[in-house]
């Protein structure tokens, strides 16, 4: 009876160990969200040598995640980012115990242990590594990848810090000499082509039309775009400037 009980004990706490596994999932694959954007903004630089030389207060160099972590969350690789978090982390989870005669006849407990994912850690240093507050990646960490505001918030803050994506990305080119600077990264709004005089729009008097502008993350997440969409809103406002127009009214 009471080896039974032990059996449905460790079944029980290999659940949790399960659960445990899969809700480190989802904070992993946000994080994968951030390396894919900071990555979009190299310019040529070596960001996973970067990454494992990223000093963080209170963990010592030596405990830093190394490069291979960058490379597979710059892939957008969950499981092998888990994996490799695990294969270094320090915290471990206790599926079972049980006491044991040692090799000097003394009763000893022995302890069955498996490796948890350190993603905290893993959020110290991305935080670190791209001057994020900490306390912003988790927060984002949390809402999840599949939340529409993760992604929109997430180019905001790399925006902010290293600017529009490299040109030298696929989709992206060089602005010529008439196009906009690849940093605006923005969308108008308005009725009609803004080619005209400020304040002023065809067959509307001056002032009479309002004209909106916004970001291309805040307009992915006001329409609530799909990943593939925000990629490709993201191409078009760094190569033009977009006016939205109202459907002509047919007359009669």
């Amino acid at each position: 009876m009471a080896q039974a009980t032990k059996d449905e004990l460790r079944r029980e706490r290999l659940r949790e160990y399960d659960a445990a596994l899969t809700a480190a999932r989802s904070p992993v694959a946000v994080l994968a969200l951030f390396a894919a954007g900071r990555e979009a903004r190299a310019a040529g630089q070596l960001l996973e040598e970067a990454f494992a030389a990223t000093e963080m207060d209170g963990v010592q160099a030596a405990d830093a995640l190394p490069a291979a972590v960058w490379v597979a969350l710059r892939q957008g690789d969950v499981d092998a980012t888990l994996e490799l978090l695990m294969r270094m982390s320090r915290t471990e989870f206790v599926l079972a115990s049980h006491e044991e005669v040692d090799a000097r006849y003394r009763l000893t407990k022995v302890e069955e242990r498996r490796p948890l994912p350190d993603v905290e850690l893993l959020i110290t240093q991305l935080a670190a590594f791209l001057h994020v507050p900490r306390d912003v990646v988790a927060i984002l960490s949390g809402w999840g990848a599949e939340d529409p505001r993760t992604a929109a918030e997430i180019e905001t803050l790399l925006e902010q810090r290293f600017g529009a994506p490299s040109s030298s990305q696929p989709g992206a080119r060089a602005p010529g000499p008439a196009a906009r600077p690849a940093a605006t990264g923005r969308a108008q709004l308005g009725e009609e082509a803004a080619a005209r005089p400020a304040g002023t729009q065809a067959g509307h008097p001056a002032g009479g039309v309002a004209v909106l502008r916004m970001s291309s993350a805040e307009f992915s997440a006001l329409l609530n775009l799909a990943p593939e969409q925000r990629a490709v809103l993201g191409t078009l406002v760094r190569q033009t400037e977009i006016t939205i127009g109202a459907d002509a009214v047919p007359p009669g």
